[in-house]
């Protein structure tokens, strides 16, 4: 059986900003957008986006959340879209958490943002 959070799709892009970042200062500047796309025949509301980065010394912090205690309708079938840049400390970087979209007034569904990469070119191979 498929749960509602798995009928979510979510898609993450990232962008290593090479002109900004100054590598010799530790400081590597990435931007990243999660896209979601609300597959259901009801809108939704979006009340939470958690994300954790774990720098490649292991700090782990979260990041700013615009949305914590201001809901964010998402339409039936539309997608949302959330961007945001971050200076690291290192060339690796991974970012996870979660999104809590409120379908009524006592369903809350969590969808589970996968850890992914934030990382300079060339750097993995």
């Amino acid at each position: 059986m498929v749960s509602i959070a798995d009928s979510f799709t979510l898609t993450i892009d990232t962008e290593y900003v090479e002109e900004v970042s100054v590598p010799a200062q530790h400081r590597y500047f990435f931007t990243y957008t999660i896209t979601l796309t609300n597959p259901l025949s009801q809108s939704v509301n979006l009340s939470n986006i958690q994300l954790l980065l774990t720098d490649g010394d292991g700090t782990v912090s979260e990041l700013n959340n615009p949305f914590q205690d201001n809901d964010y309708l998402i339409s039936s079938q539309q997608d949302f879209c959330y961007s945001n840049d971050i200076i690291t400390h290192s060339p690796l970087s991974i970012v996870q958490g979660k999104i809590e979209l409120q379908l009524n007034a006592s369903e809350l569904v969590v969808i589970t943002i996968e850890p992914f990469r934030l990382v300079t070119p060339n750097l993995l191979h």
